[in-house]
């Protein structure tokens, strides 16, 4: 009687662990979340360094690995909210370091939260300048809440064709 009294203590013990251990990752998580302490953001200085690096990675291996190289939440090139992107002149998205997804998609006419085309701006600024800085509107990904983030974006020619190269950073 004895051993099934501990049999069901240990039952009971283990279902109260397994019900209560995800409530408070889960609150650990929100709580980090909502903080969104410094050191989780990336600045500009870490994007244009981020670029710099898969410019060179890039301009070795070609826009054709670039998905590749840039996938998975666990790639050298995701750092905390920090990520590349390589679109076409024509806006279609090469390589998405977050959202593999989005690769091959015309992101041309994209807007962010307030309606604002933040890649033709983009690809404007870069086809015009050979750079561009664009601040807008958008989800982010540590937070899930709209925040403020600047692209910075530059263009690259790979194989003889015009890419443009971005890295954003939230505000």
């Amino acid at each position: 009687m004895a051993g099934m009294i501990s049999k069901l203590r240990l039952r009971v013990q283990r279902q109260t662990l397994l019900t209560v251990l995800p409530v408070l990752l889960l609150l650990v998580v929100i709580a980090f979340a909502a903080g969104a302490p410094a050191h989780t953001r990336g600045t500009d200085a870490e994007a244009l360094t981020m670029i710099d690096r898969a410019q060179h990675l890039l301009e070795r291996i070609g826009p054709d690995a670039a998905a590749e190289a840039f996938a998975g939440h666990d790639s050298a090139f995701i750092d905390r909210d920090l990520y590349p992107m390589l679109l076409d002149d024509k806006g279609v998205m090469i390589a998405h370091g977050w959202t593999a997804t989005l690769n091959g998609s015309d992101l041309r006419d994209l807007r962010d939260v307030d309606g604002k085309p933040f890649i033709r701006e983009a690809l404007a600024g870069v086809a015009r300048d050979g750079r561009s800085d664009v601040t807008y509107q958008w989800i982010d990904p540590l937070t899930g809440q709209v925040a403020r983030k600047t692209m910075h974006a530059r263009r690259l020619v790979l194989n003889g064709k015009p890419y443009m190269l971005a890295v954003g950073v939230y505000r």
